[in-house]
């Protein structure tokens, strides 16, 4: 007991004993931390009036939390100067969004003997709130928003990158503190350039923008050309696609969507995901329709629908912290299955090989590796990269023409291609064979033949194979095996009604069926029924 009272009290004073050297450490430091913490500042940029733009994003730091302070007054910067600040590293600004906002500092250095000035760029959108602010070697306090009024005739159509003019006098060093309000994580670079850099990029932006808008425009009108001359409703669901693909890009590059809806609402604030899932369905129509001038008939697969209005688990994403942390499964079903029913549903083009459809199909297989790369980048799967970010909108008018192009040759080839197959018709008299083949049938009752194969009947006429049955895609819209099957049930349903005491594997048999199996299959599939039933409704009829 008195080893333990030993330790303990030697513990006691161990701890006071440690507690005094902080102290003691405090106290000789204690004239430097009341002054605030020595702190490594920023990285200085040196400039002179020839330096060319720079990414001046390794050369940032960054503080996202800790504070309190939100917007530029003179009093936050003070405050924020006590603060420990983060180097950020890599030639992209990347952190996490912060609610209250985001604040990066950076120093800048004019060595020339002249006044110097520079625009600062953030290359992103969607920043509802931007504020930079310093002061300057006199002393004096300065502070600007972001600004959006260089191009007033083009701010309702395209939003200026977040940008501020700074101005530098000769052998100046200054540090520059920039607040950030995001709306989604930042992840983009930021650039020091001049006046003149900068207005290349807005014109350009400008003109990129024209000219994808242009493009779009001329492919609408011809594509809906070609749905009022064929009535295929492909031409429909072509630009309908290319239309949800160029708001979702428009909505990330040229304009923010929360500008016009408001920032209220989070699913509005990060639109990528809304408009995403919008193309997604989307996409899944033209692949129904592409299949329907195929094949001729809709797209019946209950989960290719479901797969198809997954679309709308994209805009949960923003909305729900479950489906936030669990995206990378919706990318993965909803990408993976779209991967799946394009290849499904252009199988024929990829067997087909020829030159216009392994284009075609190449055409669309860029287009969805460059829109999985921004959908990842998105995410924040993956850090900022040009081809990212810019690939798509760039590939859009490509994209357009092309695919819009192609899709009339291919089917126009296909067109002709099923219109070629009926020369085999060219030196026969239809009429005239249609009349025989029905007298075959009608008259001569050959469908009673057990096992009667298509090369019987054309024996029997005296023509091929490949004519008889043009002759009865064309003449009776059906093929030979559903012919032959047609007249045998209307036999069976005659046979029913005479010989009521017959077994119906016996009446199948008569009628021309080999099985009983082949017999209650088709005799059900014409009549909706099978012939148990129909001889006791014939029968009940008849009393």
């Amino acid at each position: 007991m008195k080893q333990s009272s030993h330790r303990i009290r030697n513990s006691f004073l161990s701890n006071i004993y440690f507690r005094f050297l902080i102290l003691f450490f405090l106290g000789i430091t204690g004239a430097n931390l009341s002054a605030g913490p020595i702190l490594p500042s920023a990285d200085t940029i040196r400039l002179t009036p020839s330096s060319p733009v720079e990414n001046i994003s390794s050369k940032m730091e960054y503080r996202y939390r800790g504070y309190q302070f939100r917007h530029c007054k003179p009093e936050t910067i003070s405050s924020l100067h006590q603060l420990e600040w983060h180097h950020n590293t890599g030639n992209v600004l990347r952190l996490k969004r912060s609610q209250s906002g985001n604040w990066l500092r950076f120093r800048l250095a004019n060595d020339g003997k002249e006044q110097l000035h520079r625009t600062l760029a953030l290359l992103w959108l969607n920043v509802p709130d931007a504020e930079l602010c310093s002061v300057d070697s006199k002393g004096n306090f300065e502070a600007g928003f972001a600004g959006y009024d260089l191009d007033p005739i083009w701010n309702d159509f395209i939003s200026p990158l977040p940008h501020f003019n700074i101005r530098l006098e000769p052998k100046e060093e200054r540090t520059f503190y920039l607040y950030v309000l995001s709306n989604e994580d930042i992840n983009y670079p930021v650039r020091l350039l001049s006046e003149d850099d900068y207005m290349v990029i807005v014109r350009l932006r400008s003109v990129l923008f024209l000219s994808v808008g242009f493009v779009l425009f001329l492919a609408f009108g011809y594509n809906l050309y070609l749905y009022f001359k064929s009535r295929k409703i492909l031409f429909l669901a072509l630009p309908l696609h290319l239309t949800a693909v160029a708001a979702t890009l428009y909505f990330l590059h040229g304009k923010e969507f929360a500008s016009i809806v408001g920032n209220e609402n989070n699913l509005f604030r990060h639109n990528y995901f809304l408009f995403l899932g919008i193309t997604h369905i989307v996409f899944f129509f033209y692949l129904a329709a592409w299949n329907k001038e195929n094949s001729g008939v809709v797209y019946r697969s209950p989960f290719f629908w479901l797969v198809c209005f997954a679309g709308i688990l994209y805009p949960l994403i923003p909305l729900y912290q479950f489906w936030y942390d669990h995206r990378i499964l919706v990318l993965v079903l909803n990408y993976g299955c779209m991967l799946f029913y394009f290849g499904k549903t252009h199988i024929s083009s990829i067997r087909n090989n020829t030159v216009y459809e392994m284009f075609f199909i190449s055409v669309w297989g860029i287009f969805l590796l460059l829109d999985l790369y921004k959908t990842i980048f998105h995410f924040d799967f993956y850090p900022y990269n040009r081809m990212a970010v810019f690939g798509v909108l760039y590939y859009l008018p490509p994209l357009t023409v092309f695919v819009s192009l192609l899709s009339r040759e291919i089917l126009r080839r296909k067109e002709e291609e099923g219109s070629n197959r009926k020369t085999h018709l060219s030196s026969l008299d239809v009429k005239d064979f249609v009349i025989k083949i029905e007298a075959l049938l009608e008259k001569e009752k050959i469908y009673l033949t057990k096992s009667l194969k298509e090369e019987h009947m054309a024996k029997e006429l005296g023509i091929t194979i490949h004519q008889l049955s043009e002759l009865i895609n064309t003449e009776f819209k059906t093929n030979f095996p559903s012919l032959i099957n047609q007249y045998r049930v209307e036999e069976a349903k005659i046979l029913l009604n005479e010989f009521p005491d017959e077994n119906t594997t016996e009446i199948g048999a008569k009628a021309g069926f080999s099985s009983r199996s082949a017999f209650y299959l088709e005799f059900k599939k014409l009549t909706g029924t099978n012939p148990n039933s129909y001889r006791k409704e014939s029968s009940g009829k008849r009393a």
